[in-house]
């Protein structure tokens, strides 16, 4: 009788080693660890520190921009709501993939090898995709924004990656309310933007 896959044990705990660890100090030793098993027996489903650290953030980063290109297909919702929508789905792939989510996060810029490749192509239309958001709500008088879209995109994007330092879930429920926290904190930002950047200015040097 075949041995029952370890697979998913060791998709977890390399995802918790990876985030305590960093990709770097992490070890097949310290993941098997985690497991139970021997470095050896962890071979048996990928042949490199290198390979595992791809198998953790595929899917993550793959439900994400699933997640994003629905949203960009949607146009009978605003451009506030569809954000709003962003937001939320963002926060559930951190509470579902946690802590692999944030693994990739912390990953994305140093992804040098060319199997990664496609994972910074992803980073890419994912920025682009907020980008267009916005500059679409400051075209449609939805948002006054302080500054360019490209600027305010990832500022965006810069509250939700920041959450890697503090988030935990907490149950659908509560990570929904978090988002749309977030939502709020930042739609007050892309709403009344314009119009502070009139009061700021008016402070003396």
């Amino acid at each position: 009788m075949p041995r029952p896959s370890r697979w998913s044990e060791i998709l977890v705990a390399a995802s918790e080693e990876f985030r305590d660890r960093g990709y770097e100090a992490a070890t097949l030793e310290g993941i098997g660890a985690r497991v139970g098993i021997l470095k050896g027996s962890i071979y048996n489903y990928v042949g490199s520190k290198e390979e595992l650290l791809l198998a953790v953030v595929e899917q993550p980063a793959k439900q994400l921009l699933a997640e994003l290109e629905r949203l960009q297909a949607d146009s009978g919702h605003t451009v506030a709501v569809r954000l709003r929508e962003l937001i939320r789905m963002q926060v559930r792939i951190f509470g579902d993939h946690h802590p692999a989510a944030f693994v990739y996060l912390q990953n994305i810029g140093r992804m040098t090898a060319p199997r990664f490749a496609e994972f910074r192509e992803m980073d890419a239309r994912y920025m682009a995709a907020i980008e267009a958001l916005v500059a679409e709500g400051a075209r449609t008088g939805e948002f006054s924004l302080a500054s360019s879209p490209r600027t305010v995109a990832r500022a965006v994007v810069g509250i939700l990656d920041w959450m890697q330092h503090w988030f935990v879930p907490r149950g659908p429920e509560a990570d929904q309310e978090l988002a749309d926290e977030l939502f709020a904190f930042a739609l007050g930002g892309l709403v009344a933007g314009g119009g502070m950047r009139g009061i700021t200015r008016a402070f003396p040097a």
